[in-house]
């Protein structure tokens, strides 16, 4: 009886976010693979506990850290010995710390196939410019020691090898998947404050995400009566909390904190709002449209591959409260405007089911086994 292949995936941070989601979902959904995961210092212990109850096993790196060129080095070389050790078959990489971090030390370790899937493009015009092209820098680097760059929307792609990041052949787009059954039976929560028409905002409090333009634009609402509800936690919670007392909206602008219930909380809304500065393809978009709720997010990354603007939703300039405002307003100012757009979203979000990205991740996985020197057979 032959052996499974050995698959390692390796995260910067196992919290709550989206790429956490799309990682764990990869690793229950394939039964022909042993898998582990690898995390670095920041992580949530639920997440851990679940998968070592799920039967996987886990590792922590404590020195990859988020955004930490000081422990950068010495977690190559402890990462690299490790997986030495291990001799998997494929390692798996995500996010850019840990997709640098991981390819590098796979590369000294003589890992045969190396995967790395691109969350989010991790270049934006609120980030710094030396940091900017340091991890330009990196990512080039890494793409030489990758064989697939999986990228959760084409127009990623595009954009990195614009930029000068691996070659044409060695990428493949595999969309985002959500259990969209999940959504679409939720009962609407009963516990959320504020009115509705509700508009919802769910994500990490963190840097990037747009909170201070959401904030920026509810003002400009003309007579809205409804309510916003912000969901998550994160660095930025006590300073959000501050700022919406400050500004007197703490009437119409609530922060809920984290929620498990996410399929509720978008059941009991009625529009969605992603004024990001960076992404990927937004795991809480396709959320949204499996709910039947229109979204209005930014014109970035693989967005406007979920939302086809003036059909599902709206899509906006970052940074731009007075077009997110106005986006908003035409929304919660019509029903049936909402009816329409979710309609269509319902149908939109077919092609990003769970089912189809764990497929697509399979066949990668497969036709990188079939191209090393024993092939597919001796894996079957």
């Amino acid at each position: 009886m032959t052996r499974r292949p050995r698959v390692f995936h390796l995260i910067t941070r196992l919290l709550q976010g989206g790429a956490e989601a799309k990682t764990l979902a990869t690793v229950r959904g394939l039964d022909d693979y042993e898998f582990t995961v690898g995390y670095g210092a920041e992580y949530a212990e639920e997440q851990v506990a679940q998968l070592e109850a799920d039967g996987i096993d886990t590792k922590q790196f404590p020195l990859i850290r988020h955004y930490n060129p000081v422990t950068a080095v010495p977690a190559v070389v402890s990462l690299a010995r490790y997986l030495r050790r291990e001799e998997f078959d494929i390692v798996h990489t995500h996010s850019t710390e840990a997709g640098i971090i991981g390819r590098f030390a796979a590369a000294l370790a003589g890992v045969p196939n190396v995967v790395h899937t691109v969350h989010g493009v991790p270049f934006a015009d609120d980030r710094n410019e030396a940091l900017n092209q340091f991890v330009l820098a990196c990512e080039r680097r890494a793409a030489t020691h990758t064989d697939r760059i999986v990228t959760n929307a084409d127009v990623i792609a595009e954009e990195y090898l614009e930029r000068g990041i691996g070659r044409p052949e060695q990428y493949t787009t595999v969309y985002s998947g959500v259990d969209l059954a999940a959504f679409a039976d939720a009962e609407p929560a009963e516990d959320l404050p504020g009115e509705r028409p509700r508009v919802v905002m769910v994500g990490r409090l963190a840097d990037g995400k747009g909170h201070g333009v959401l904030l920026d634009a509810v003002p400009s609402m003309d007579d809205f009566e409804g309510s916003v509800c912000i969901v998550g936690d994160g660095p930025l919670y006590e300073s959000l909390e501050a700022e919406i007392e400050e500004r007197g909206m703490s009437e119409q602008v609530f922060l809920t904190g984290y929620r498990e219930d996410v399929p509720q909380i978008l059941a009991a809304s009625d529009v969605l709002v992603l004024p990001s500065f960076r992404e990927g393809t937004p795991r809480v978009i396709t959320e949204a449209m499996a709910s039947g709720l229109p979204v209005v997010a930014t014109d970035i990354a693989g967005i406007p591959e979920q939302v086809e603007d003036g059909q599902n939703g709206n899509l906006v300039s970052t940074g731009d409260s007075a077009a997110l405002a106005a986006r908003m307003g035409d929304l919660v100012g019509d029903s049936e405007l909402r009816e329409r757009m979710g309609e269509a979203g319902l149908e939109r979000a077919e092609r990003f089911s769970v089912e189809a990205m764990v497929e697509a991740l399979d066949g990668v996985y497969q036709q990188l086994l079939d191209e090393t020197d024993e092939g597919r057979n001796s894996w079957k």
